[in-house]
């Protein structure tokens, strides 16, 4: 971006295109909650269940790549950087967001992973990526008050036990969170986002592989059925959500494609009720009211 001097640089434009585009890339990550479910539901197993969706990641990925004729850094550093951003962004959420998704609704888990912003300015703020600010600081107040709606009163889990899988779900936002913050400071400059996504896609194919295979818990593909259907679109989706996701900072702005949160935590709710009639007491509607609004607090405003 070119310097100017004694002006001040407009936002992106937005338009109809745009707003269709945030929408549509907020309900295709939301919707990958209610196809986890699904899976979960057919009694596979969190490790067999990332490895495919890994797989079928990677290979789409891969193949996209090399069809733009784009190349893949390997240098050390860029390994380093692939095999943490692949543990932190791919591996270790991908079993906490199965495992918490089994016990709890869909609803609930996507009230809980849209914290991953606030959590995210938090640990940017412990390593001085980001500068405290009273409005943002209140954002994080909320959020914390979110999942203290959901864990508190008696009424607002489905199970007393819930607790526990409340805790393993926040594991994975921590975990993205993490991942964000770690990318902003040493993502190497010849490696862009796409590059990024095709490295750790790989390094988290090559953790998840062993572990599946010591402790024998593949996914069944004899039977093919709803699951593997379902793992199928969690992969398509994520990629073309990311790449939207993408597109969208190019053409919009960070601040205009970050909107794209509200959109991801409404649709996982509201599809939840659809595909799984689920039922939320007034504890948990309180709880993505105060999510939301954290959201909007912590959400950075347009640079000048």
């Amino acid at each position: 971006m070119k310097k100017t001097t004694g002006s001040v640089q407009a936002p992106p434009a937005t338009g109809p295109l745009l707003w269709f585009a945030l929408v549509g890339i907020g309900i295709a990550w939301g919707s990958t909650q209610v196809f986890s479910k699904i899976i979960v539901n057919e009694g596979h197993h969190p490790f067999g269940i990332s490895l495919v969706t890994i797989s079928l990641g990677v290979m789409m990925i891969t193949a996209f790549l090399v069809a733009r004729g784009v190349k893949l850094p390997f240098g050390r550093r860029h390994l380093v950087y692939y095999a943490i951003c692949g543990l932190l962004g791919t591996a270790l959420p991908n079993y906490t967001a199965y495992t918490s998704i089994r016990e709890l609704p869909v609803g609930i888990v996507s009230i809980i992973l849209a914290a991953v912003p606030l959590k995210t300015f938090l640990i940017a703020m412990m390593f001085r990526v980001e500068r405290p600010e009273p409005r943002r600081l209140v954002g994080l107040l909320a959020g914390a008050g979110a999942v203290v709606l959901l864990v508190g009163p008696e009424a607002s889990l489905p199970r007393a036990g819930d607790t526990l899988w409340v805790g393993v779900a926040l594991i994975t936002g921590l975990s993205y969170a993490i991942e964000n913050v770690y990318i902003a400071k040493a993502r190497p400059e010849d490696c862009g986002a796409l590059q990024t996504l095709c490295g750790l896609s790989w390094m988290a194919f090559l953790m998840i592989l062993p572990v599946t295979a010591l402790t024998g818990t593949w996914m069944d593909m004899s039977d093919f059925g709803a699951a593997h259907y379902s793992a199928a679109a969690i992969a398509v989706l994520h990629l073309v959500a990311y790449g939207g996701f993408v597109w969208l900072i190019g053409r919009a702005g960070p601040v205009f494609a970050a909107q794209v949160g509200y959109v991801v935590t409404l649709s996982g709710v509201a599809l939840g009720i659809a595909v799984f009639d689920e039922a939320h007491s007034g504890w948990v509607w309180s709880a993505l009211a105060l999510m939301l609004a954290g959201l909007a607090l912590v959400q950075p405003r347009p640079s000048r």
